[in-house]
C-alpha cells in the first residue's frame, strides 16, 4: 500500500509546534484552543503519514539486504552435492532409529524453497520403501521419483509384516531392492497377508546386499524364510527367524548374524555347511542358537576354511566344535561365552594359536573362568564395516564348573602365548555351597605374575592361606614381608570371608607399616627405599569398623 507524501516544510511545523508545547507545559495551551485543534490533528496525521513512507522506504532497503545475507550464509556456500549428502544421511538415520522417512523428507522440504525444490527433485531421496507412512501415497511417489535407483524396503513398527497392497507395490522392483529391514514386532499382526515372507520366493533378489529380520517377540516367523539365490548378498541378520537352509546361496556374504533361534531351527550341520559356501566371511555371530552337534566332528580332515574372518561372537552355541573347524589367518576380535575348558588342553585347539593379544589382560577365576584383553572387544559392529574394526581383542568366559586345573592350564597358555607381563587384573571368587571346600590359590603362581596391578578376592576363597604364605620362606633385605606384585595399586577385599582380622593386620604392618623385622643375616648398611603406598584399598566388611579403618590406613598411607 502506498502512503501520500506529505509537504515536508508542513511535517516539520508540526513537530517543532509539538516539541514547543512539550517544552513550554501545560501554560504554552492558548486560552482559547478551540481553532487549535484541528490544526493539531492534521499535523499529527501529516506525522503519522510520514512515519508509514518512512517506514517503508526502510523495508525496501533491508528486503535486499537481507536477501543478499542468506545468499552470503554458509548453507548457501555448499555444493549441491554435498547439500543433498547431509539430506540424504538424515534420512537414512531415520532408516536407522525406525522412524518414518517421509515425515523426514516433509520437513526438510519445508526449510525453503530451494530446499523444496532439491528434496523433489533428487532421486536419491525417495529410494526407500515403507509399510507405515504419514501420506497413504508416500510409496507411490517413492517409486516414481526414485527413477532407477536401488530401493530399500523397511517394514518396522508393532505390526512390521507385509500386507497385500505393500506387496503389491514392491513386487514388481524387487530386481531393484538393496536392503530389506523387517522388525522389530510385538506380537503378530492378526491381517498380516505374509507373515512367514513367501512373497521373497517369487522376487528377483540379484542386486540385495543387505537383509535383517527381527521379532522381539515369541511368535517370530511362522515358517522358514524362503530366501533365494542372492549373489551380491553381503550382510543378513536374522533375529528369532530361521531360512531355508537348503536352498540358501550368498557367495559373497560378508557379515552373518544369527540371534534367538528356537530348538532345531538351525542343524549343526546346515551351519557348517553354510560356512564352507562362504569363504568370503568376515564377521561370524551367534547367539543363543540351540543346536545339537554330530557325535562324531572330523575336526583335522575337513576344517571350515575362513580366511577373511575377522570377528567371531559366539554365545550359547556349540562353540567348542566351531573352534575346532574354524581356520582363519585375519582373527581380530574373538568373544566365546560357555566355552568349555577342553579347548586348552592337548591337543590345543588350533585358532587358539592364531590369537594376538594388543594390550593387558584380565584373568578372573570364580564359578567360571574369564580371560579377556582390555579393552574388551565387544560390543559388535552392528552394521559390517570394511574399515578395521574399533577394538580389537578376546573375550572368553568358560561353562561352569571349571576346576582348578583347567584355571592353572588356561593360565599358563596366556603367560607361554603372550608373556608374564599381560596378566595385570586378577579376580578371584568362588560359589559358597554347603559340603564345599574354600578354594586355595596357589601362590606359586602368584609369584610369577609381576606386572599385576589390581587384585580383588571375594568369597569362598582361604585368603588366610594366601596371605599366610607371602613372604615364607623369602623375606627382602629389610625383613619386611615379601610382595610378589611390585605394581599393584588396587587390593579390593570387601567381600572376603574367610580372613582373619590378625592375619591381615600383620601383613599390613609389615609390608607397609614404619617397623619392620631385623634382618635374618647381617646386610651392609643402606637406606632401602620404603614400598610405595596402595592407591585403592577396601578392607573386609566383615571386619569391625576399628580395625579395618586401621588397616586400610596403614595401606593407603592416609
Amino acid at each position: 500500500m502506498e502512503h501520500p507524501i506529505p509537504p515536508i516544510d508542513v511535517a516539520k511545523a508540526a513537530f517543532n509546534m509539538l516539541v514547543t508545547h512539550a517544552n513550554q507545559g501545560d501554560t504554552a495551551i492558548p486560552d482559547d484552543s478551540a481553532p487549535s485543534i484541528p490544526t493539531l490533528r492534521s499535523h499529527v496525521q501529516a506525522i503519522e503519514a510520514m512515519l508509514a513512507f518512512l517506514t517503508t522506504e526502510v523495508n525496501d532497503y533491508l528486503s535486499p539486504l537481507k536477501r543478499s545475507r542468506n545468499t552470503l550464509a554458509p548453507i548457501h556456500a555448499l555444493p549441491d552435492e554435498v547439500l543433498v549428502d547431509i539430506w540424504l544421511y538424515r534420512v537414512e538415520d531415520a532408516s536407522c532409529d525406525m522412524s518414518q522417512i517421509d515425515g523426514q523428507l516433509h520437513t526438510l522440504a519445508l526449510v525453503c524453497k530451494s530446499w523444496y525444490r532439491g528434496v523433489v527433485t533428487n532421486p536419491v531421496l525417495w529410494c526407500h520403501l515403507q509399510e507405515a507412512s504419514k501420506s497413504d501415497r508416500y510409496n507411490h511417489w517413492a517409486l516414481q521419483r526414485s527413477q532407477k535407483h536401488p530401493l530399500h524396503l523397511r517394514l518396522f513398527g508393532k505390526y512390521p509384516f507385509p500386507t497385500d497392497s505393500f506387496i503389491k507395490i514392491a513386487m514388481p522392483e524387487s530386481r531393484r531392492w538393496k536392503s530389506f529391514l523387517l522388525g522389530p514386532s510385538d506380537r503378530r499382526r492378526s491381517r498380516a497377508m505374509d507373515p512367514s515372507l513367501n512373497m521373497l520366493a517369487d522376487a528377483n533378489l540379484e542386486n540385495l546386499t543387505r537383509f535383517e529380520v527381527q521379532s522381539r517377540s515369541k511368535y517370530g516367523g511362522a515358517d522358514p524364510i524362503p530366501l533365494p539365490a542372492t549373489p551380491s548378498l553381503r550382510e543378513i541378520e536374522l533375529e528369532g527367524f530361521a531360512l531355508r537352509w537348503e536352498t540358501f546361496n550368498a557367495p559373497q556374504l560378508r557379515a552373518l548374524r544369527i540371534s534367538s533361534l528356537s530348538y532345531g531351527a538351525l542343524s549343526f550341520t546346515h551351519l557348517v555347511d553354510l560356512l564352507r559356501s562362504t569363504p568370503s566371511l568376515e564377521v561370524l555371530l551367534l547367539s543363543k542358537v540351540w543346536m545339537r552337534t554330530p557325535d562324531a566332528l572330523p575336526h583335522h580332515n575337513s576344517p571350515v576354511l575362513l580366511p577373511r574372518l575377522r570377528a567371531l561372537n559366539i554365545f550359547g552355541t556349540p562353540c567348542k566344535d566351531l573352534l575346532y573347524l574354524i581356520r582363519t589367518e585375519s582373527l581380530e576380535q574373538l568373544r566365546c561365552d560357555s566355552a568349555s575348558p577342553d579347548l586348552w588342553k592337548p591337543p590345543l585347539c588350533p585358532m587358539l594359536n592364531d590369537l594376538k593379544s594388543t594390550g593387558t589382560i584380565k584373568l578372573v577365576y570364580r564359578d567360571t573362568i574369564q580371560i579377556a584383553t582390555e579393552p574388551y572387544p565387544y560390543p559388535f559392529e552392528r552394521r559390517y564395516l570394511d574399515r578395521g574394526l574399533p577394538v580389537k581383542g578376546f573375550n572368553f568366559i568358560t561353562s561352569d564348573g571349571a576346576g582348578m586345573r583347567d584355571f592353572l592350564d588356561i593360565t599358563q597358555w596366556v603367560v607361554g602365548s603372550f608373556g608374564l607381563h599381560t596378566i595385570v587384573n586378577l579376580e578371584f571368587g568362588h560359589r559358597v555351597r554347603t559340603g564345599v571346600e574354600a578354594r586355595e590359590i596357589p601362590v606359586q603362581l602368584l609369584d610369577h605374575l609381576p606386572a599385576v596391578r589390581s587384585l580383588i578376592i571375594d568369597r569362598g576363597v582361604n585368603v588366610d592361606a594366601l596371605f599366610t604364605q607371602l613372604g615364607r620362606p623369602k623375606r627382602e633385605s629389610s625383613g619386611r614381608l615379601h610382595w610378589p606384585w611390585p605394581q599393584l595399586t588396587n587390593l579390593d577385599l570387601r567381600n572376603s570371608s574367610l580372613i582373619g582380622p590378625q592375619i591381615l593386620t600383620d601383613l599390613v604392618h609389615s609390608r607397609w607399616g614404619t617397623n619392620s623385622a631385623a634382618p635374618s643375616t647381617p646386610e651392609p648398611s643402606t637406606k632401602e627405599e620404603r614400598p610405595p603406598k596402595l592407591k585403592f584399598f577396601i578392607g573386609p566388611y566383615e571386619f569391625s569398623d576399628e580395625i579395618r579403618l586401621q588397616v586400610e590406613a596403614l595401606a593407603l598411607g592416609s
